[in-house]
């Protein structure tokens, strides 16, 4: 009888350690320039922020464009979406960018404000 409780308890033990949320189980993945934020770039921002003749400069059609920054300074801060124009400027609930267009989804700036805050990189 006590090896039917032992057993039955360490099967309990294992279904609850197999239920776990993945959070608990691996960290999440990291956000990906290519495939997360380049994507949401190129469809919400790419009319106005590409190329040579992009608003103030700021071209967003690139990992190295973006680098570069644009007539007001760096596009992002690795590790600060607080300090990070492209962050502020898609944030909030009346956000500057982008301009006459449909704002970006809350999930879209998550995607971008946690790429800034894992480091920004061309991933």
């Amino acid at each position: 009888m006590r090896t039917l409780a032992i057993a039955a308890g360490l099967g309990l033990l294992i279904g609850l350690l197999a239920e776990a949320p993945a959070g608990a189980q691996e960290k999440a993945r990291a956000a990906s320039f290519a495939k997360d934020v380049l994507p949401i770039l190129k469809a919400s921002c790419g009319k106005c922020h590409t190329g040579g003749g992009a608003k103030g400069g700021i071209d967003l059609s690139s990992y190295a464009a973006m680098k570069k920054g644009g007539k007001g300074g760096p596009v992002f801060v690795e590790g600060d979406p607080d300090k990070s124009p492209l962050v502020t400027s898609i944030s909030g609930d009346k956000p500057d960018m982008p301009k006459k267009a449909t704002p970006l989804k809350k999930e879209q700036v998550a995607i971008i404000s946690a790429w800034v805050k894992e480091g920004a990189k061309n991933n």
